[in-house]
């Protein structure tokens, strides 16, 4: 995917978040994906994107009132981040995409401000769901950034999924947008594929389409190639 529509598309047709701002959730929405579309590179392309309230929690996201000792400054981040996270207390909604690039892009269009940053898939050292009854947040930790992503317990899974099984895909240099960690690999990819090996690689990207994970387009596109191989 290279553009915001198709990002927004995405997210929604995998019912991975959605913006609840009445009236103009929608457009807002693309307009935070737009500034993905631009952040890509040239060859880079969103191989899934997902919607949520951002929550940042590193200590460069706060700034010390006028009058406010540094301890109580000290102690009011430390609260922050250790509290349970909610609607209200997250800065709003965003848009997010993992690239073929092993990035994780977040960004938040707000007028006269855009708030855009990339984060390596390698750098996340914590992926830790923290889900209630109906709603959840998914604390992401790693050497530049803190933030936790807030939605509901079932999108704050799949989304802690997806992420796991990216930077599973990154570090096997299988970044092609079917983001399972079961998959099979093609030891010797540049050996003839034999007519039970295309068979099972079918059955798999059958799978990863009724999970959602890749397009009926993707998956059309997959299997002509390889019955006609």
């Amino acid at each position: 995917m290279k553009k915001a529509e198709e990002m927004y598309a995405y997210a929604r047709n995998h019912k991975l978040g959605f913006n609840l701002t009445p009236i103009i959730g929608g457009w807002l929405q693309k307009k935070h994906f737009k500034l993905i579309e631009d952040a890509l590179g040239k060859d880079e392309e969103a191989l899934v994107t997902f919607i949520g309230r951002h929550h940042p929690e590193d200590r460069e996201n706060f700034q010390q009132y006028e009058g406010e000792s540094a301890a109580d400054f000290r102690d009011r981040v430390q609260s922050s981040q250790t509290n349970k996270v909610r609607y209200f207390s997250c800065k709003g909604f965003t848009a997010y995409a993992v690239t073929n690039s092993g990035r994780l892009i977040f960004a938040r269009w707000v007028p006269f401000h855009n708030d855009y940053k990339s984060l390596p898939l390698n750098n996340i050292n914590t992926i830790n769901p923290n889900t209630r009854i109906i709603w959840g947040s998914l604390r992401i930790e790693s050497f530049r950034e803190v933030f936790s992503i807030f939605w509901t317990k079932r999108v704050v899974f799949a989304i802690a999924k997806l992420l796991e099984d990216s930077k599973s895909d990154l570090q096997d240099g299988l970044m092609d947008g079917i983001t399972t960690a079961n998959r099979q690999k093609v030891t010797n990819p540049s050996a003839p594929l034999t007519t039970e090996t295309n068979y099972d690689k079918l059955k798999e990207r059958k799978k990863a389409l009724e999970d959602g994970l890749i397009s009926q387009e993707e998956y059309d596109e997959y299997k002509d190639k390889f019955l006609n191989h």
